[in-house]
């Protein structure tokens, strides 16, 4: 065996070594490899994917050990084995690589309008205009030919958007995301901003501008061909469906805004975001934004629920738990309607998140005054008969139509509506600036939804000190009272300050003695 062999990988010996990637498109090349520089590429490119697999009404967790890039083997021998992998590993591997001891020579053969990539730093806008530290952004995604931006929710994702259509004028750009909702929000927004500006989701079509926007499942109309893709919302892409589509992107620089951070999806697959959109260029922590007056801060609030029993017990799924132990709890509800009362009683504008059509009925008994909200076709036929014979809505209570949604969140917008009761319709797509006090009655625990779902509040108004969010603590079960543990973790994050309300002790020994609902 030569002398030399095992030198460390940063001596002479290792650095006359060169690695040769090539660019094309959404994608990068090691056109030679050998095993060395494969087993490097796979200590970097792989990653555990956490499968979520149905079983009855529970999931069971299966990880599986995921390669992030494609070996071909030609067998004729007429091309040499080579890696194909997603561009936004290029600054991972570079630096595994030197680390190793090779240096890297770098080719982007992707063909491009460079006219497209033209900036004109002369429409960068002024001090005045930018909030704290948007100027940064903007210049991380000018300078950058990938990247991801994490920043809150109510930070002006938006309004940069906008801002970097008017620095790249001869630039085409497609902008998606998952939620309708939140694309018809974008459109609005920039339409206020740019002359040129379409839309195309299931029921809307509008082609042919400069800007487009896209709702994630009507992403394949694109032709692929647009110089820049932002997409808003980017944890929600880590699916094989998106990044299919981000895929047939083959010349464009990609962005992706998100308020969740990597790591937050709990299947893992921020990892392979990262294949197509790069690496972090920008990041805005939460009390930082607070501190410079770009959004509010937010507070939180811990009710306790206690009960003399634990009305889950025999739950034998994770959909009876939910059922008996939150949407039909009649003691928590009771303990939602007090809350959301107060506060409405005290002017403010209430909103009460939960997951399901059936707690927004078993809360409407409760809470008369507040409106329901939720998914057109979500209530009617049998359901909406079962629900009216006990008594929990009245016969006229509306139907929910895709009009009716929409005036409703026009209403809570412009806040001529105070109170309102939402299923997820309302967890994303929304600009509530006056809303003053959100309940969270899902007891739902998650990194993305402990941070989106609080993000109602953030957005600045000037009658708004701080958004009040309340949340409960489930003592009645150990799978709840985890739940609400994980949540107060999450808050702790954030830098949220977190307060007990223990001005409704008194209340527990009268609530704890009500009755379950029984159907």
């Amino acid at each position: 065996m030569r002398k030399g062999y095992f030198m460390s990988p940063k001596s002479g010996a290792a650095q006359g070594r060169v690695i040769r990637i090539e660019r094309k498109g959404p994608y990068i090349v090691l056109p030679r490899i050998n095993p060395r520089i494969r087993e490097i590429v796979q200590n970097n490119l792989r990653y555990t994917y956490l499968k979520f697999e149905k079983r009855g009404r529970d999931s069971k967790v299966i990880p599986i050990p995921t390669d992030c890039f494609m070996e071909v083997n030609d067998p004729d021998k007429v091309i040499p084995p080579h890696i194909i992998t997603g561009a936004g590993y290029l600054p991972r591997l570079r630096k595994a690589f030197r680390e190793c001891g090779y240096s890297v020579s770098y080719k982007n053969l992707t063909k491009i309008r460079k006219k497209a990539h033209k900036v004109l730093w002369s429409r960068f806008p002024t001090e005045a205009q930018l909030r704290y530290r948007q100027g940064a952004c903007l210049r991380a995604v000018l300078n950058n030919p990938y990247g991801r931006i994490h920043c809150p929710t109510g930070y002006g994702k938006s309004w940069m958007i906008g801002q970097l259509a008017k620095l790249l004028p001869y630039a085409r750009i497609d902008i998606t995301t998952h939620s309708r909702d939140v694309i018809e929000m974008i459109y609005a927004e920039l339409c206020s901003m740019l002359p040129s500006v379409g839309i195309v989701h299931g029921s809307k079509k509008e082609w042919g501008h400069r800007v487009m926007c896209y709702s994630g499942k009507s992403l394949h109309h694109s032709d692929g061909k647009a110089d820049f893709l932002f997409v808003d919302e980017l944890h929600e892409f880590g699916t094989t469906d998106y990044l299919d589509k981000v895929s047939g992107y083959d010349r464009s620089r990609n962005y992706g805004f998100s308020a969740n951070l990597p790591g937050d999806r709990p299947d893992g697959a921020d990892f392979e975001i990262e294949g197509s959109f790069g690496p972090v260029r920008f990041t805005m922590p939460y009390d930082e934004a607070v501190a410079h007056g770009c959004i509010v801060q937010i507070k939180v609030m811990w009710v306790d629920v206690v009960m003399d029993v634990n009305p889950c017990e025999d739950a034998s799924d994770s959909t009876m738990r939910n059922r008996w132990g939150i949407w039909r709890n009649q003691v928590r509800n009771e303990k939602i309607a007090a809350v959301a009362n107060h506060f409405l009683e005290k002017g403010k504008q209430v909103l009460v998140l939960v997951d399901t059509v059936d707690h927004a009925c078993f809360l409407k008994k409760l809470l008369p005054d507040f409106e329901m909200v939720y998914g057109e076709g979500n209530l009617k036929g049998p359901d909406r008969s079962k629900y009216i014979k006990w008594g929990l809505i009245e016969p006229d209570e509306p139907i929910m139509t895709t009009e009716r949604r929409f005036e409703l969140k026009h209403s809570f917008e412009e806040g001529s509506l105070r109170a309102a009761i939402a299923t997820g319709v309302w967890n994303r797509g929304v600009n509530f600036k006056q809303l003053q006090v959100l309940i969270r009655g899902d007891a739902k625990t998650s990194a993305i939804a402990d941070t989106q779902l609080p993000g109602r509040l953030a957005r600045i108004d000037e009658d708004k000190d701080y958004g009040l969010l309340v949340d409960f603590h489930d003592q009645f079960d150990s799978v709840m009272q985890r739940r609400a543990q994980e949540r107060k973790r999450r808050y702790a994050k954030m830098r949220w300050d977190q307060i007990e309300d223990h001005s409704r002790d008194e209340d527990n020994t009268r609530y704890r003695q009500g009755q379950l609902f029984t159907g």
